[in-house]
């Protein structure tokens, strides 16, 4: 795969990179951790890791120091959802870290809020 370059520079005339081909077809990320405002870091190595893609090695120079999901988004130029899914493959391979905020670990669970909202429904 090619490396995906930031909006605006040089080299980004006429590059077109489909989402899916970056994601190997996947839609859904293999985990949920990454809300928009949590901070992910890379783990220090000594030598870079040589399986990865050039997407993964770009996030992984984006977030040496801690970023939020939505700050690497911004400056790896990839889409959000994109993004959580190569965040997910670096995360399930130990080459980041991620950091929920306390509000993060104590909002209600999407199952909580639909059975709420279904209950609501029925009045």
């Amino acid at each position: 795969m090619s490396a995906v370059s930031a909006p605006g520079s040089p080299d980004d005339a006429g590059r077109l990179i489909r989402p899916y081909s970056l994601t190997r077809g996947r839609t859904r990320p293999s985990r949920s951790d990454f809300a928009m405002t949590s901070q992910v870091v890379a783990v220090p190595t000594v030598t870079p890791p040589t399986d990865l893609e050039p997407e993964h090695h770009l996030i992984l120079r984006s977030c040496a120091a801690p970023a939020s999901v939505a700050e690497l988004a911004s400056r790896t130029g990839l889409p959000l959802g994109v993004l959580r899914i190569l965040l997910s493959d670096l995360l399930d391979g130990g080459h980041v870290m991620v950091h929920e905020s306390q509000w993060q670990r104590r909002r209600p669970d999407v199952h909580t809020l639909r059975t709420v909202l279904d209950r609501i429904r029925a009045l």
